[in-house]
């Protein structure tokens, strides 16, 4: 991962991007993430980030709805949640929500997002790398029933958490 950090997302034509956001959450390109990952991965990682996504559209949709006009609309486009790299860039101010929050698994990296939009922070999800997983990796998942019922569980696991995440009060 940390090679598409360096050859694809920190470069000089993403400075005036990447600095006008607090948090970067990058999403894969399709048709790597297609190609490179065990089938069953693709399936149920892209079936969660829409799921989660239309989680995160009616929420913010509540929430500015019930602003004042003269409010900030709080904005984010569709995350990929379940790709799971992620950086911020005014730490002082943002590393306070991952540290705070005391989930054990993979909600203690995905739920302090929802805070950081729930809060008002900008949030870009938008910018794509070219990741391909280790063929290795891919052999060794696919079509392997402990590997399957993995991916269901963190379905069935980590995305309610999310979506209550949305509602719930803020922890921090």
């Amino acid at each position: 991962m940390m090679r598409c950090w360096q050859t694809e997302v920190i470069h000089e034509e993403n400075d005036s991007l990447l600095s006008n956001y607090d948090t970067i959450c990058p999403k894969r390109n399709d048709v790597c993430f297609k190609k490179s990952y065990p089938i069953e991965q693709y399936h149920s990682e892209s079936y969660g980030n829409y799921y989660m996504n239309c989680v995160m559209k009616g929420a913010l949709k509540a929430v500015n709805d019930a602003k004042n006009e003269k409010d900030p609309v709080i904005r984010c486009e569709g995350i990929d949640w379940h790709f799971g790299p992620f950086a911020f860039r005014i730490p002082q101010e943002v590393a306070p929500l991952w540290l705070k929050y005391e989930g054990i698994s993979y909600d203690a990296q995905l739920i302090p997002i929802v805070a950081v939009i729930r809060k008002g922070y900008a949030v870009n999800s938008t910018l794509e790398v070219n990741f391909l997983l280790d063929e290795k990796m891919k052999n060794q998942e696919e079509d392997n029933l402990d590997f399957i019922e993995k991916r269901l569980y963190q379905l069935n696991d980590l995305d309610p958490k999310l979506k209550q995440s949305w509602k719930d009060d803020l922890y921090c």
